[in-house]
C-alpha cells in the first residue's frame, strides 16, 4: 500500500510507516508523538476522499476559472490540512511523502509558513481529467448548470459518485475505507442526546468526521446485533462470514456487558430485555468502547476492507476487557483483509498482542492432537505485524524504534515490563529499609 516518511513535523523528527502492514501499534509516552503519526496516516490517506468531496461540489467550479482548478483544489486541501494540524505559521519546516504505487504526494511548508503539495505528473494528470471533467457537469458558458428538477439533480449526482469513487480508488491505489477513532471517545457517549444538534466547524477535522460517522452509522443499530445479523441476511445479497460475525458478537457482549441499540428516543445500553440505561448514563468503559466495539461489528458483518487508526483502545478498560478488545481487532483485520494502527499506554494491549503472536508462530504449524489455543481467526501474523516505541530516548536518533523480537516473534518482554521492575526495585529497596530499620 505504500509509506509515509515524516520529517521534522511536531514532536517528530524522522518517522517511516509501511502502510502494507496489517496491525501496527505505537507505545510511547506522553508527548512523544503517537497522536501525530496516527493524524498524518489518517489524512495522507484520506487525501483520496477529500478529493471525491471537491469533485462533487459544484462550487468550487463556479468560484475558479478553467484553468485554475487545480489550484483551487491545492487550496481546499491546504484548509484540509489546517483543520486537522491547525495553523501552520508557527511551525518550522517540514516534510511529509506519501508513496503509493510509484506515485508520490509531498506535503511540506514554504518560506513563508504556507502548505504547499507537490503531486507526482501522473497523479496530477490524473486528478486533472476528473477536474476538468466534473467541470463540464456542473459549469456551462462559466456558469453552475441548472438542474430541471432536484430529482435529477440527485441522480446525477449519486452516479457521479460511484464513478469517481471507482476512479479515485484506481487513481490513489487504494480501495480501503478510512477510519479514525480518536482519545476521549466517552465525551461524545455523554452527548449522545445532542449530537445531532452539536455545533462541530470549531473542532479538529478528525473529531468532525468522527462525529458524522457515528451520526451516520448508528442508524443501523436500530435493533440489537442478533436482531441486526439476521436482517442483513435476510436482505443483502451475498454470504456473511458466520464464525467471524458470531465470534464477533460473542465478544462484544464480554466487552460491553450489554447490548447496544439506537432507538427513537436515544442511545441505549441493554443488560437484558427488560433493563437498560441512556448511553449517556453508561460507565466510562462501555462509553469509551462503544464506537471502537460497533464499527468493528459493522466491519466484520458487511465485510468491509477498512483502514482503523484507533487511539488508546484500552481506554476505562479492565485489563481483560483490554485482552478481549484485541481478539476483537485481530479477528476484523483477518475476517475482512482490513488493517489498523492503534496507540496505547497499556502493557495489558502489548501482552494481549503477544498472546496473539506466539500463537500464530506455535500453532500454526502444529500437528497434534491438542485443540486450538486461539482460534486461528484471531492470531496475529510476524510478517504483517509492527509494534514501535515511540519518541528519541537511549540514544536513538530517530523517533521510531521496533520492539519486535525476529527470534520469539513477540514484543520485548523487558519492555512491557519495564515500568513493573522499577516499581518492583523502589518496594524492594523500602521493604530492606523497613528491615533494617526494625533491626
Amino acid at each position: 500500500m505504500g509509506t509515509i516518511l515524516i520529517q521534522n513535523f511536531g514532536p517528530i523528527k524522522e518517522a517511516k510507516i509501511d502502510l502494507g502492514k496489517n496491525f501496527q501499534i505505537l507505545i510511547g509516552e506522553q508527548a512523544s508523538g503517537k497522536s501525530t503519526i496516527s493524524k498524518v496516516v489518517y489524512f495522507c490517506q484520506r487525501l483520496r476522499d477529500y478529493t471525491l468531496d471537491f469533485l462533487l461540489d459544484s462550487r468550487q467550479f463556479a468560484e475558479y476559472h478553467r484553468n485554475e482548478y487545480f489550484n483551487g483544489y491545492l487550496k481546499y486541501l491546504q484548509r484540509k490540512f489546517m483543520g486537522c494540524f491547525g495553523t501552520t505559521k508557527h511551525m518550522e519546516k517540514f516534510s511529509i511523502i506519501y508513496t503509493f504505487d510509484r506515485r508520490k504526494i509531498i506535503i511540506k511548508l514554504n518560506e513563508n509558513g504556507y502548505i504547499r503539495y507537490q503531486f507526482d505528473e501522473e497523479l496530477k494528470r490524473g486528478i486533472n481529467r476528473l477536474l476538468y471533467d466534473a467541470a463540464g457537469i456542473f459549469i456551462s458558458d462559466g456558469k453552475e448548470k441548472e438542474y430541471l428538477s432536484l430529482i435529477d439533480r440527485l441522480t446525477a449526482m449519486e452516479m457521479m459518485k460511484r464513478q469517481y469513487e471507482q476512479a479515485l480508488k484506481e487513481l490513489f491505489c487504494n480501495n480501503m475505507e478510512i477510519i479514525y477513532i480518536p482519545a476521549g471517545r466517552s465525551l461524545l457517549a455523554t452527548l449522545s442526546e445532542q449530537l445531532q444538534e452539536l455545533p462541530i466547524s470549531g473542532i479538529d477535522l478528525t473529531m468532525q468526521e468522527f462525529i458524522k460517522l457515528i451520526l451516520r452509522t448508528k442508524n443501523k443499530f436500530g435493533n440489537k446485533m442478533p436482531e441486526i445479523v439476521k436482517d442483513y441476511t435476510n436482505t443483502v445479497k451475498g454470504q456473511i462470514n458466520n464464525a467471524s460475525v458470531e465470534k464477533a458478537c460473542e465478544i462484544i457482549k464480554q466487552i460491553l456487558r450489554a447490548d447496544y441499540a439506537s432507538e427513537s428516543d436515544g442511545e441505549k445500553i441493554y443488560f437484558d430485555e427488560h433493563h437498560w440505561v441512556k448511553l449517556m448514563y453508561g460507565s466510562s468503559g462501555q462509553q469509551e468502547a462503544l464506537w471502537i466495539l460497533m464499527l468493528a461489528f459493522i466491519t466484520i458483518l458487511e465485510n468491509k476492507k477498512t483502514f482503523f487508526v484507533i487511539e488508546e483502545p484500552e481506554a476505562h478498560l479492565f485489563p481483560m476487557a483490554q485482552r478481549n478488545i484485541m481478539d476483537l481487532i485481530s479477528l476484523m483485520i483477518n475476517s475482512t483483509n482490513s488493517k489498523a494502527i492503534i496507540t496505547t499506554h497499556s502493557p495489558y494491549i502489548l501482552t494481549s498482542a503477544n498472546v496473539l503472536l506466539y500463537s500464530d508462530k506455535v500453532e500454526r504449524g502444529y500437528k497434534g492432537k491438542a485443540k486450538n489455543i486461539i482460534p486461528k481467526n484471531m492470531r496475529i501474523s510476524y510478517n504483517d505485524f509492527a509494534a514501535y516505541r515511540v519518541g528519541r530516548t537511549d540514544g536513538f536518533t530517530k523517533d521510531l524504534t521496533s520492539i519486535l523480537e525476529v527470534e520469539s516473534h513477540m514484543i520485548q518482554v523487558d519492555y512491557i515490563d519495564k515500568v513493573s521492575t522499577i516499581t518492583n526495585e523502589e518496594l524492594n529497596n523500602l521493604l530492606e529499609m523497613e528491615a533494617e530499620d526494625g533491626l
